[in-house]
């Protein structure tokens, strides 16, 4: 069980990586975001008196889906098209050089890992 405590932070944190590095290397939003909610999972299965809440799950998700589309309407600037870039690209293989790609991305990532959170706990605590 200790070891669960040890682990979660350091899933957590490559799930974050994914997504956030998701334009430069394999990966993205939905990869990252089904390794932070493999990170709950461990939590949830280790210990039964762990908890998470659906007001903050619910909560993430909504505003993760909102600015989604907030970004993709922002592409119709100057005439373009929905999730059209609008911002600067920068040096190839540099973190900044996506334009909207990794906002995208870690939009996703915050998403879907708070809807697997949710379906994850909800199925492990479904009563009979």
């Amino acid at each position: 069980m200790s070891g669960a405590k040890l682990l979660f932070p350091a899933v957590i944190l490559l799930g974050v990586y994914v997504f956030i590095h998701g334009h430069l290397s394999p990966g993205g939003g939905f990869q990252g975001g089904t390794i932070v909610a493999t990170g709950f999972l461990l939590m949830l299965l280790a210990y039964q008196d762990f908890t998470v809440s659906h007001h903050v799950l619910s909560f993430v998700e909504s505003f993760a889906g909102i600015f989604f589309v907030a970004i993709g309407l922002l592409g119709f600037i100057d005439g373009g098209t929905f999730l059209q870039n609008f911002m600067p690209v920068g040096t190839l293989n540099d973190l900044f050089s996506g334009g909207v790609i990794p906002i995208i991305y870690i939009l996703v990532g915050f998403k879907v890992a708070a809807e697997l959170t949710g379906l994850i706990y909800t199925v492990l605590n479904e009563k009979d």
